[in-house]
């Protein structure tokens, strides 16, 4: 890929971060405005003192986890749905996913083990998974 093709990859992902932590405050406002901000966030297992990191983790961590499951070979649905929530928020305030970008990017064979913070969790998910038939 060429250093263009590669900045502009990296423009139109700084502005999709950009509406989607947008389109996340209006919807967390919209639900305070409401009154059912607390039960929302109570349904997904979430603190009020967790939405900042939530919203700063707002870049496509649910895309980047759902392409290293497909990537790995791990059915999501097999998942429990807590283990897949787990998954979720580390993979939100995770600092690395950059590096993890890369790595979905890339063709090399080469292990996510050394930056992924969700490592052992997607380990134990490929060895609790039932075979798939292709």
């Amino acid at each position: 890929m060429t250093t263009f093709q590669d900045f502009r990859r990296t423009i139109s992902h700084r502005i999709d971060v950009g509406r989607k932590r947008r389109q996340l405050k209006r919807e967390l406002a919209q639900l305070a405005a409401m009154g059912s901000l607390d039960a929302v966030l109570a349904d997904v297992g979430i603190a009020r003192s967790q939405i900042e990191s939530l919203i700063a983790g707002c870049d496509g961590s649910g895309e980047l986890l759902d392409q290293m499951l497909a990537r790995l070979g791990v059915d999501a649905a097999q998942l429990p749905i807590e283990s897949l929530r787990d998954m979720t928020w580390i993979c939100t305030t995770c600092p690395n996913k950059r590096q993890c970008r890369e790595w979905l990017f890339s063709i090399e064979e080469t292990e996510c083990r050394a930056f992924c913070p969700n490592a052992a969790q997607l380990d134990y998910a490929l060895s609790k998974q039932r075979p798939v038939h292709a």
